[in-house]
């Protein structure tokens, strides 16, 4: 293969690899849900956990849809703080009561084997609201969000 050529090939594979890992990478992946849950509790914000798998089209679909443009909407209310899961990852992971897991161990620790599926959290990573599970009404969907959201919200408020 000529030098050039190859040389563009190479450019754009790693522009491709950069292009979907932006991507992958746009909303925030859980690190240390303790560490979330104090500054969810300081701000008094429920936290919401986005259980995907990268093969999931309908993950990429609520996320695309209605996650992404709602943390790109700064006067969004009320406020969440939201964190991302891949139940088949291996990246590491602090659980709400400082254990070291992993993404994948800590989707099967919460009993999560559906996906898209999101479920709505306190501090302590207790249930606020209903869990969201798949994505059975388009038409709806951002209803239920907002719903579920502002369930979450009012149920943090009053304890």
């Amino acid at each position: 293969m000529h030098p050039v050529f190859r040389r563009a090939v190479l450019t754009l594979g790693v522009g491709a690899w950069f292009a979907t890992t932006a991507v992958a990478e746009s909303l925030p992946g859980a690190v240390n849900l303790q560490e979330d849950g104090r500054r969810a509790a300081a701000e008094r914000q429920p936290i919401v956990l986005f259980f995907r798998s990268q093969s999931c089209p309908f993950c990429r679909e609520v996320e695309e849809l209605y996650l992404e443009p709602r943390q790109r909407d700064a006067a969004a209310m009320p406020r969440i703080r939201l964190r991302v899961v891949d139940v088949d990852g291996a990246a590491p992971l602090v659980a709400f009561d400082g254990r070291r897991t992993d993404h994948a161990a800590f989707a099967r620790a919460q009993q999560v084997s559906l996906v898209p599926h999101l479920r709505f959290v306190g501090p302590d990573g207790k249930a606020l609201a209903p869990d969201l599970i798949g994505i059975s009404s388009r038409d709806f969907y951002g209803g239920y969000l907002e719903d579920a959201i502002r369930a979450a919200s009012d149920r943090l408020q009053r304890r």
